[in-house]
Order: C-alpha cells, then sequence, then structure tokens
C-alpha cells in the first residue's frame, strides 16, 4: 500500500543522516559544491530526479547549474521542456560560444525568488563523442569555459549517463558527492550494486565514513519497500566491498511524475507538492545536510556535518580530468 512521504520519508532520512557523520565537528567547505547523479541502467528516472532536486534546491535559496553530462544520449533539455535550444555544450567545447551564452535559465518559484534562488541548464550535444574521447585541447577549453560557475552558482549538478563506462565514473570520482539512483526492480538493484562495485575505493575517497556516496529508491511503493531496497545493496555493499553507501532516501511512485515526463515537465515544478515532490524536497534537504551541515527545515533541527572534497568546481575539473586520463579508472 503506498503511503504519504511527509512525515515517514523525514524519519527516516533523519536517522540516516545522523549515521554519516563520525566527527562532530563542522568542516568549513568550498561555497560551490558538485553531485554527480548516476545510475545503474536507464529508465529508472535519474534525470527526473536531478532535475527535481535543482529546482528544490533553489527553493532553499540555491543558485544550481544542472549539466547534462550524458554526452552519447543527451535529452534533459527535452525533460525540461526546453524546444530547440540554440546552443548546447558542444559549442563550449568547440569555444564558439561562451557560457552565459549557452546556459538556458528556469523560471523559479516566488520562494525561490524571494531566496535568490535559481536554476539553469546547460543542455548536452546529442551525438556529441564521450567526453572521455575528447583531445586534450578540447578538453582543457571546455574547463577553461565552466571555471567561472565557482563565482556564479552554489551547486552544480551533472545527470551523467547510465551503466559503468569510463565517462560517468569520471564524473563520479571528481565530484563532491555522488547520488546513486535505483529501482525496487531486482535488475536496478543488481545494476546499481555493479555500479557500486566499479567504483571502488573511489566512490568513498576524499569524503568521511563513505559519505560521498548516496543511494535513493525511485518509484518506491512505500517507503518500507525502499528501506528494504536499499538494506539489500548496502549489505552487500558491506559484505562484500567493505563499506557501504549512506541511504538519502526515497521518491514514492507517483502519476503525477508520469504525467509530467508525457508533458515534458518537471514534475517538482508543476506539482512539488505531490507525494513524489514532496520526497524529493526532502532528498534536497539530505543534500543540503550533507554539503553544509544545514538541517533544511525538513524535519531535522541537527547540524550534520560532513567532510568534503576542496576546490569547488576548479577542484572538480582538476579531478575530472586526472580521471579521465588515467588507466585505472
Amino acid at each position: 500500500m503506498r503511503d504519504f512521504a511527509y512525515v515517514s520519508n523525514r524519519h527516516d532520512q533523519a536517522g540516516e543522516l545522523r549515521k554519516m557523520v563520525k566527527d562532530n565537528n563542522a568542516v568549513k567547505t568550498p561555497r560551490l559544491h558538485t553531485l554527480a547523479v548516476l545510475s545503474g541502467k536507464g529508465g529508472v528516472g535519474k534525470s527526473n530526479i536531478a532535475a527535481g532536486i535543482s529546482f528544490a534546491l533553489a527553493d532553499f535559496g540555491k543558485r544550481v547549474v544542472l549539466i547534462d553530462a550524458d554526452l552519447g544520449m543527451a535529452n534533459l533539455d527535452i525533460l525540461c521542456g526546453v524546444r530547440n535550444a540554440k546552443w548546447n555544450i558542444s559549442h563550449l567545447i568547440e569555444g564558439s560560444r561562451s557560457l552565459s551564452e549557452v546556459l538556458v535559465h528556469f523560471r523559479v518559484s516566488a520562494r525561490a525568488e524571494k531566496l535568490n534562488g535559481g536554476v539553469a541548464l546547460l543542455p548536452g550535444g546529442v551525438g556529441l563523442r564521450e567526453i572521455a574521447d575528447m583531445e586534450e585541447s578540447e578538453l582543457e577549453r571546455f574547463f577553461a569555459s565552466l571555471s567561472g560557475l565557482d563565482e556564479t552558482a552554489d551547486y552544480v549538478i551533472m545527470d551523467a549517463g547510465a551503466g559503468i563506462h569510463k565517462g560517468a565514473l569520471s564524473f563520479a570520482y571528481a565530484a563532491e558527492a555522488v547520488l546513486l539512483i535505483t529501482t525496487p526492480e531486482p535488475t536496478s538493484i543488481r545494476d546499481a550494486y555493479g555500479v557500486i562495485k566499479s567504483l571502488g575505493a573511489g566512490a568513498w575517497e576524499g569524503s568521511a565514513g563513505g559519505n560521498g556516496l548516496m543511494l535513493v529508491v525511485n518509484m518506491a511503493d512505500s517507503s518500507r519497500e525502499a528501506s528494504e531496497v536499499a538494506e539489500r545493496i548496502r549489505l552487500a555493499s558491506m559484505q562484500f566491498l567493505g563499506n557501504a553507501p549512506v541511504y538519502l532516501g526515497y521518491v514514492l511512485k507517483d502519476e503525477t511524475v508520469e504525467r509530467a515526463v508525457r508533458n515534458c515537465k518537471i514534475f517538482y515544478r508543476s506539482e512539488p507538492d505531490s507525494n513524489a515532490g514532496i520526497c524529493v524536497r526532502n532528498l534536497a534537504g539530505g543534500v543540503l545536510r550533507l554539503c553544509e551541515g544545514s538541517s533544511a527545515d525538513v524535519g531535522s533541527k541537527e547540524s550534520v556535518p560532513v567532510s568534503a572534497r576542496s576546490g569547488g568546481f576548479k577542484g572538480f575539473l582538476r579531478r575530472l580530468s586526472k580521471s579521465l586520463f588515467s588507466d585505472n579508472s
């Protein structure tokens, strides 16, 4: 039986998030935070959640840049209702357009506007070859065009590709935190574990107690089902890999999501108070607690500080470059 997420999701996530941190002393982190959103297989709602969390963070007063980092099968612009965008990420790589020209800015809620929150999309290029296959000169030019995000954004969320190819894993290695999306389907659970296994120690390097890798269960019938799915993955990971991802939370199965996708809309924007919308808002609050030690008014008055990778977006770009040109990733 499906349940409402408003109360139960808060308790589940708050208890889990309190377990994440061993050190009770807050660590000063760069203003800009980087998150990579991955999945083991397609069709699990990865892009929907990446976009939804972006708009939810804007409601908390954050400036968010959402990057379609699935360069081979880019479709985030369609999902967000952006039709016939003039320019995309390929124009940054070739140097024909600047970042300000390529970014697509969205209208946000009145709450987000009042708090100076905002969301901008960097569209991907359909058919563009994998970032790992770029020439070094292309990559350097691309990185230079993105370096200004340190001063203009609070969060950069990268919707990376599904699976375990080098491009997707490289974004995970470089990001401050990773959101791994799965569903209760057995194939999705298996493939999510496959991503964790492929990431290896890189899933936890640079973060305290494994906080860098967070698990989200999408399309769950109930909070109980989501918890059971997460625990299966966590137990297997701990048993065979010696560490486990943090269970950040879940998103309930909701017909409003399917309706929004058919209409090329982000369900959190169109119906933020739906069951799925409330779940996404709770997830955004969890991300804030992870990255900033902020309770974010989502059911926990406790501050949950974490250790984070340093260097802002420029630091992310350095780690990404190192990962892309490493033979071990």
